[in-house]
């Protein structure tokens, strides 16, 4: 929905849960020296600034990334803690590295990223950060950050992200890891996660697909419908794939019906196809996400 803008929402909750669940599964990606690819139906604009406007006036990065970075890591799972050694050398210039920044930084160099976004701005954004170095923290003082270019220049396209989806599954490195994460302002994203999950399924059923979705007080029906499709169609596959759900409720869902806003109270991570113990790594993430929320 092209009037949907992540400025407002960047290192909330549902992003510290969805980019820690994603470097996890490319950090598995990694262990083998043969290459994959990636796609992403929603990029955005890769990177955030922190001190932008509409995000201080939401606060939600300051309940979600910033208030994680002021926590001592040796208490956080090991998943978590991976996740915030990465996303230092971006706070430390007072930014958030969103999802196309987390993929860059894990590509070598004869992996491929296949980037989809329609909002103008956030393409314009894309287009430019993913020009700019990769940052990463130095050794010693935390505040010190280190640039590296990436090796792999990503595919960036004005598209729509399913379609993207269709026309290039399957790639000709087939294996990787198709990640689908829309807004879902538009109640027909539901409709179109579950067609894109299952077109991906038929045409590249060895790929990880990983399917992030908001719990929203007022869509219950619909993710509960979305979540039971995506189960029961992996299950029908002559070789039946396995899906796991990891699911993190950081408020109570009645004390946010009676709020302005979203009403958002929580995030979940849909994945065919995880990699070994992702399920375990990312249970204790939720666990300890709830425990301090």
């Amino acid at each position: 929905m092209l009037s949907y803008q992540h400025e407002y929402h960047a290192g909330n909750h549902a992003d510290i849960l969805k980019h820690t669940c994603l470097l996890a599964i490319l950090r598995s990606l990694c262990k083998k020296e043969k290459p994959f690819t990636v796609m992403e139906s929603h990029s955005g604009a890769g990177r955030f600034r922190l001190d932008d406007e509409r995000l201080v006036k939401t606060g939600e990065a300051e309940e979600g990334i910033i208030s994680l970075m002021t926590r001592h890591p040796d208490e956080m799972p090991p998943a978590l803690r991976d996740y915030l050694n990465l996303e230092k050398a971006y706070y430390a210039r007072g930014l958030y590295a969103g999802s196309p920044e987390i993929e860059r930084l894990c590509l070598r160099e004869k992996d491929a990223l296949h980037l989809a976004e329609k909002h103008p701005a956030a393409l314009a954004s894309l287009s430019e950060n993913a020009r700019l170095p990769l940052l990463e923290a130095g050794s010693g003082d935390s505040a010190r950050t280190a640039e590296r270019r990436c090796p792999v220049r990503a595919d960036i396209r004005e598209a729509d992200g399913y379609a993207m989806l269709k026309a290039l599954c399957p790639p000709p490195v087939r294996r990787g890891l198709v990640m689908i994460d829309p807004s879902y302002e538009d109640a027909e994203d539901y409709t179109h996660v579950r067609d894109a999950v299952e077109t991906v399924m038929s045409k590249w059923n060895t790929a990880i697909i990983a399917v992030w979705y908001p719990l929203l007080v007022r869509r219950k029906n619909e993710t509960a419908q979305l979540l039971s499709s995506l189960e029961d169609y992996s299950k029908m596959q002559a070789v039946p794939k396995e899906t796991v759900r990891i699911q993190a409720a950081v408020h109570s869902a009645d004390d946010m019906a009676e709020e302005a806003g979203s009403h958002l109270y929580g995030s979940g991570m849909f994945i065919v196809n995880p990699p070994w113990q992702l399920a375990e790594q990312m249970e204790a993430v939720v666990e300890y996400m709830e425990a301090f929320a």
